[in-house]
């Protein structure tokens, strides 16, 4: 079977959301807006990192691939910048984040699975820049290890309410 670098990064997106999902799956029944204080840092809630992974994948994996992205009147609450503190006027129940996640990785996926090698190495369509690099396969690159860093954050919050994650 081919390969193109479409398909093995949403492989490895889709393989990093599902440890975002298994740690997810250790906070059932816990209160998802709890935040814990940590050596005078507080840490984000969990429904707010899940909010926040919505709104990351959509920008990075939708709109800057030239997609118009899932239209979700709440994600620009949980942009990058968005206090973790203040709850958002029209915030979402957290069944309504659980489908958006679920709804926007699944076009995340097939969009960017079916990307060559030549769409991947194109400016991406919102002119996001890490450094000077602009490339789609870029931001897909980074949408990988941005969720990385937020489920590193899950599995942390799992550990602090006693959970076993290992």
């Amino acid at each position: 079977m081919a390969y193109t670098s479409g398909k093995v990064l949403a492989e490895t997106m889709d393989e990093t959301r599902n440890l975002t999902r298994f740690y997810l799956s250790k906070l059932k029944g816990e209160d998802m807006h709890r935040q814990f204080d940590v050596n005078g840092f507080t840490t984000n809630s969990p429904f707010w990192i899940m909010a926040h992974l919505c709104w990351a994948e959509n920008m990075l994996l939708l709109q800057c691939m030239g997609h118009k992205g899932v239209d979700i009147p709440w994600l620009k609450d949980y942009r990058i910048g968005s206090t973790k503190d203040s709850k958002p006027a029209n915030e979402p129940s957290l069944e309504e984040v659980l489908a958006a996640m679920k709804e926007i990785h699944a076009v995340a996926m097939e969009n960017l699975s079916k990307m060559s090698d030549d769409e991947l190495d194109v400016d991406n369509a919102l002119g996001v820049a890490f450094g000077e690099n602009r490339s789609k396969r870029f931001m897909a690159m980074h949408a990988i290890r941005h969720e990385g860093t937020h489920l590193g954050q899950l599995s942390l919050i799992a550990k602090m309410y006693g959970k076993q994650t290992v």
